[in-house]
Order: C-alpha cells, then sequence, then structure tokens
C-alpha cells in the first residue's frame, strides 16, 4: 500500500478483486428474483427436490430425513428471504413426519422425533437469520462501493488532496473487505455449534443432563449471532440517522449494579480484577436505560477483553456540572497514538491484527453518547492502559 501511490494514473475503482468474490455474484443474482411468486416458487421447487433426493436414498438404505431439506431452506432463504424460507421449513417439518417419521402417514411423534424436530426448526431459523444478515451485510458494502466511486469521481485539482482521498478511500475499501470476512466468520462460529449440537440431539441414548447442557449450548450460540446482528442494525440505524431514544430518569447505581452482575463473572474467568468506584446516593441521569446498559457494557466489556490476567479494570462515575463523566479504567496494553483517532470508527477493529470482534462495539457506543447530547474520549499509554471517558446528562433532580 505505501509505496502503491506515486502517480495519477492509479485509479481505485469499488474495491480490489477479493477472494470471496463469489459471495457478490451470488448475491447479485439472488436479488436478480424479485418477483414474490417466483420467490415462493422456488422454496416449493427446492422442498420437492429435497423430498425426491431422501425418498431415492432411502431406496438403497438408511438415510437421515433431514439431510436434504436443510440445503432447500438455506436454499429459500439466500434467494427467497424469510417467507419462503418459512414456507419451506414449515412444508419440509409436514413431509418429514409424513413421509419419514413412524408411523408413517400419521402426525404422532415420539420423544426422540419430536428432538429432531426442534433441532431442525433451530438450524433453520439460524440459517435464515444468517443469510439476512450477510444480505444486509453485503448491502452496506455495496453502498459503501458506490460512495467510494463517488469519491473518487469528486478528487480534486491538487495532487496531495487526490493523494490524501485515495489513501481514506483505500482504508475504506479493506475494511469492507476484511468486515465481510469477519461477519461471515463471526456467524459461522455459533452456527457450527449450533449444528453439531443439533445432531448430537438426534442420539437416542442421551440423557436428560446432556440434552440440556447441549441446548444451553445451541442457546448461547444463537444468543451470539443475535447481538451480532443487532450490532449491525445499530450500525445502520445510527448512520441513516434513525437511532431513537425512550428517556426516563436512571439511577446511576443501578447502572453500576447491572454491569457488576453482567460483567464481574467474564472479568473473574479472565482473572481481571474488576472494582467499581459509584458516586454518591441519589444521582440519576436522563437517559434510554437499555442504551445506557449497551453503551456500558460496550465499553466495560472492551475493557475486560483486551486486559491480561492478573491485570484490572475500574469503573468510576463523578457529577460535573449538568452532567456525570464516567472513567473505565485499564491496565492493558495500550492503544498506539496512530489508531486514536480512528478509534472510534466503525469496523476500525476489523483493520488491525487482532480479531476478537467486528470492530463496532466502541462506534455504537459514540453513537449512543451522541444520541444522548454527551462526548466520549480515550486517554491511552502503550504498555500502561487505557481510559475511556464519557458524559450522560444529569436529570433535573441531580443538578
Amino acid at each position: 500500500m505505501k509505496g502503491g501511490r506515486t502517480g495519477r494514473k492509479e485509479v481505485l475503482g469499488p474495491g480490489p478483486k477479493r477472494r470471496d468474490g463469489h459471495v457478490f455474484r451470488f448475491y447479485q443474482h439472488s436479488r436478480s428474483i424479485r418477483s414474490t411468486p417466483a420467490r415462493y416458487a422456488l422454496g416449493l421447487f427446492a422442498t420437492a427436490v429435497a423430498l425426491v433426493g431422501t425418498l431415492v436414498l432411502k431406496r438403497d438404505g438408511p438415510t437421515p430425513s433431514f439431510l436434504f431439506f436443510v440445503p432447500a431452506v438455506a436454499v429459500a432463504a439466500w434467494y427467497g428471504g424469510r417467507g419462503p424460507s418459512t414456507l419451506t421449513t414449515l412444508l419440509s417439518l409436514l413431509l418429514i413426519d409424513l413421509n419419514f417419521l413412524a408411523p408413517g402417514g400419521s402426525l404422532a411423534l415420539d420423544r426422540v422425533e419430536g428432538l429432531e424436530i426442534i433441532a431442525f426448526i433451530i438450524v433453520a431459523v439460524t440459517i435464515t437469520l444468517t443469510m439476512d444478515a450477510l444480505h444486509r451485510a453485503l448491502a452496506i458494502a455495496e453502498q459503501q462501493a458506490r460512495e467510494l466511486k463517488v469519491l473518487n469521481e469528486e478528487v480534486g485539482r491538487s495532487y496531495d488532496a487526490e493523494r490524501e482521498k485515495r489513501h481514506d478511500a483505500e482504508l475504506l475499501a479493506h475494511a469492507r473487505e476484511d468486515v465481510l470476512g469477519l461477519v461471515a466468520h463471526d456467524l459461522r462460529n455459533p452456527l457450527n455449534l449450533i449444528t453439531t449440537t443439533t445432531e448430537m440431539l438426534r442420539e437416542n441414548d442421551l440423557g436428560r443432563d446432556r440434552q440440556r447442557e447441549l441446548l444451553d449450548v445451541a442457546e448461547r450460540a444463537g444468543r451470539q449471532m443475535n447481538r451480532l446482528i443487532g450490532d449491525l442494525l445499530d450500525t445502520v440505524r445510527l448512520q441513516a440517522g434513525k437511532f431513537s431514544l425512550d428517556l426516563e430518569d436512571v439511577p446511576v447505581a443501578a447502572i453500576f449494579r447491572q454491569t457488576e452482575e453482567s460483567y464481574r463473572p467474564a472479568a473473574e474467568k479472565r482473572g481481571v480484577h474488576f472494582e467499581e468506584i459509584p458516586p454518591g446516593d441519589g444521582v440519576v441521569v436522563r437517559a434510554d436505560p437499555l442504551r445506557v446498559s449497551q453503551l456500558v457494557g460496550n465499553v466495560v466489556g472492551n475493557a475486560i477483553k483486551f486486559t491480561p490476567a492478573k491485570g484490572s479494570v475500574k469503573l468510576k462515575a463523578t457529577p460535573d456540572g449538568d452532567k456525570i463523566v464516567f472513567r473505565v479504567t485499564d491496565t492493558g496494553p495500550g492503544i498506539p497514538a496512530d489508531d486514536m483517532p480512528h478509534l472510534f470508527d466503525n469496523f476500525w477493529q476489523a483493520r488491525t491484527n487482532d480479531h476478537r470482534g467486528v470492530g463496532l462495539g466502541l462506534a455504537i457506543a459514540k453513537g449512543v453518547v451522541e444520541a444522548h447530547g454527551g462526548t466520549i474520549w480515550c486517554e491511552s499509554k502503550v504498555g500502561q492502559g487505557s481510559t475511556f471517558f464519557f458524559t450522560l446528562p444529569l436529570a433535573n433532580g441531580s443538578r
């Protein structure tokens, strides 16, 4: 990258070729199916193919009843969307029950068959949500590519200004590439967990404790996927200016109590000392309680994640005029000065060598703070740690 921008002949397009460029081609082809009847017809056709394939293999020996129906749901979800995917799922369940689950031609189910049905539903819902999330992520990427093209067309006459704009555009293009890969990776891991656990649930000799343990694993994986999808949707809302708040008076003590309950177990698991220093009693902020919980959780969770064992994280809040200042201090590795200006950018973590997340947490935290009329900033020294500051407005009775 450093040696590539030496003259005006280089023209930055919508992005370099990607290893996973075929994903964009599939995405563009899937968007070509615009007719609602065609999308539902595709779901019916995929289900029919799955049924025929299963019946053919059943002639040669035992075959898993759900083997071909899971890909049918995936095809309907990718090319048709949620509606066709739901239709395919329900129709698959009906055909499987009538044709492959004993007694044949009956809707009656025993316990094992019931678990198989639950497993199939979990996998189908997960596939549908995953495909929907990937469509959204790819749409964001296409929008960024279009913005990149416009940016290149508006490059100024000055060579220095042109080079600087190209540099920023290249960062956006590479971030888009890395982000799509990370989103796919972060969605694939919990999806694999869910698939594995549901396959294990089909075993007939599993005890109730083992079944409950496997269902807990699937539930945690589903929540992880849901959080990632939620972060992507919050990012879209922030960029579109549609980020709304439900304001009410929130005691700061309640914020501290909820943060401790949520993050002390994670800190203890990593061997990190977590300390809280709340303000005096009666301090109340005017804020959206759910968004404030998300804000504090993102900052504190980030601090715990990057603090090594035997380190410490401290949460403190002090009133300052008509606002309250929160401080989250950690003894982590610190943040290089070159990274500080980009710390709250979308997907910035995806551009570094650390792949412990997609890099939306601090960007969302900044959006939440600014939506409340506050500010957020960071002070850090490499090798010593970092302190994140953010402000929220005090309620009238606390000033």
